[in-house]
């Protein structure tokens, strides 16, 4: 879609002219603190041109980005709780399905790490994640290990490729980024199907 790709041309052209700014820092903090809370845009485009703007200064750019991706992650769950006690743990009542969610928990919580490391390679925003983490209760600790973990991992890998390939990695995540998420969804059903015996055979 032409309005997609304009939309994309600007963003990219935002980052670049701020990368060279001298508060480049603060805003990649502030875009990968919001983006795990409500910001669309993710905070991986700015680091792109941070880095190749300023290649030496990688390892700056990496540590800010995952520390304030991780804050917001933190903020978001606990939104996230505050909303489901406030307007959650009623309906359930209402409905009398406080079981089936107990349930719900234990199930999630049992792979609540391995979600939140893998959320950071798929088309799913993180936020979706870490708000059905909150909602759940999921176990904080394993949550914010899982979700760094995954988050930095994938911060690294654009770190890396923009240092070897410059902003023409957005191009390849783009054009191969679909079929790496079809072969991980793959690869986990096959674990979920063998894991929990959902065919006899």
């Amino acid at each position: 879609m032409k309005w997609l790709e304009a939309v994309k041309d600007r963003v990219w052209q935002w980052f670049e002219q701020h990368a060279h700014k001298p508060h480049a820092l603060a805003w990649l903090s502030l875009v990968a603190f919001t983006d795990a809370i409500f910001f669309p845009i993710a905070p991986e485009i700015f680091l792109v041109a941070l880095t190749t703007a300023q290649p030496t200064h990688w390892r700056r750019y990496l540590s800010v980005s995952i520390l304030s991706s991780a804050l917001g992650a933190v903020v978001a769950y606990f939104i996230a709780v505050f909303i489901f006690n406030q307007f959650g743990e009623p309906i359930l009542a209402w409905y009398g399905f406080e079981r089936a969610f107990v349930m719900a928990q234990h199930s999630i919580g049992q792979h609540v790490f391995f979600a939140m490391a893998l959320a950071s390679f798929t088309p799913i925003p993180d936020k979706v994640f870490i708000y059905a983490a909150g909602f759940l209760h999921a176990p904080f600790t394993t949550f914010f290990v899982g979700y760094v973990l995954g988050r930095s991992a994938r911060m690294a890998l654009f770190v890396y490729m923009a240092g070897r390939y410059g902003k023409h990695v957005l191009d390849f995540i783009n054009k191969y980024f679909f079929w790496f998420t079809v072969i991980l969804f793959a690869l986990l059903a096959v674990y979920g199907i063998v894991h929990w015996h959902i065919f006899p055979w």
